[in-house]
């Protein structure tokens, strides 16, 4: 993937992928990507979204993201955690979504894996945090958190 960085024509700079402002992704470029977030239901949401993306294009995703909503309860993990088998076979037949019935399991699987993680193991990675975004943010590569560099510069 190229690091290209385009200028609007609102004279911003954003990634190449997310084209000019006025188009969905340009918003979500500049509105919520990059953005930290302690919302529970936006961060699994982004996880959702970053699972259903594996072997497709973010736009392919992006363009069902309300289908998502509707699909998954608006991203309430006790909800999708709930769901049933019934469930996930209907949603394997909702041709307003991605299909794939392994990553409507696994949305689910999060949701339950979410939902069972001790809230003590929780707040020992980040006290202060509400549960989902500990456990969320709690995650390290070899016990270091990884640093990433934008394209753009800082904000």
């Amino acid at each position: 993937m190229s690091h290209d960085v385009i200028i609007g024509s609102d004279g911003r700079r954003r990634c190449a992928w997310a084209g000019d402002a006025d188009t969905p992704l340009g918003h979500y470029h500049d509105d919520v990507w990059g953005q930290r977030t302690y919302d529970q239901h936006a961060m699994f949401e982004a996880l959702t979204l970053g699972v259903f993306q594996v072997g497709l294009s973010w736009s392919t995703v992006f363009n069902k993201r309300e289908a998502f909503r509707t699909a998954f309860h608006s991203f309430d993990i006790a909800k999708v955690a709930a769901m049933t088998d019934n469930d996930v076979d209907r949603l394997t037949q909702d041709a307003s979504i991605i299909r794939n019935r392994a990553k409507i399991q696994a949305t689910v699987d999060n949701a339950r894996a979410m939902l069972s993680a001790s809230p003590a193991q929780a707040q020992r990675r980040r006290p202060s945090l509400p549960m989902i975004t500990s456990w969320l943010m709690g995650w390290r590569v070899r016990g270091e958190p990884a640093v990433r560099r934008s394209a753009l510069g800082p904000r």
